[in-house]
């Protein structure tokens, strides 16, 4: 627990929650305004850096659930942003692939998510921010 203003005791996990909330609403906006949601852009950025993967790859890559991220993948196929299609080494797999659309998409919005990142984090010195990163990236691996 940490001390604020007024002896109040705020735990680690709200501020945790009160920054992803901030940094995650910049983006939310940006995504809304593109009609997408930000598991669905979570899912477009994981095949696009990872290539195709099955539906249970995209889960843990993603940490989204299994209904819900199938639910995810119908809406974008629905809209041509990825499809699906049989693994030809593995014929009972099914592989999820990020279409041109798709692609397209993520690239025309990727610079003013990155932008409203920066934006979330302007309080941070660069020296910061990537101390930030770093430590997040172990409590996330840890």
């Amino acid at each position: 627990m940490l001390q604020r203003d007024r002896g109040q005791t705020v735990s680690h996990v709200d501020l945790l929650r009160q920054a992803a909330l901030g940094l995650s609403g910049r983006v939310e906006k940006i995504l809304t305004e593109a009609d997408l949601t930000l598991d669905q852009w979570r899912v477009l950025g994981a095949l696009i850096q990872c290539g195709p993967l099955s539906m249970s790859d995209l889960a843990s890559r993603t940490h989204i659930t299994g209904p819900t991220l199938t639910r995810i993948v119908d809406r974008l196929a629905e809209r041509a942003l990825l499809y699906r299609n049989v693994d030809a080494a593995d014929r009972r797999r099914v592989l999820v692939h990020v279409a041109d659309r798709g692609r397209a998409r993520h690239q025309s919005l990727a610079p003013r998510i990155a932008e409203a990142e920066r934006d979330g984090l302007a309080p941070l010195s660069e020296a910061e921010a990537h101390t930030l990163r770093r430590l997040l990236e172990r409590l996330a691996t840890a």
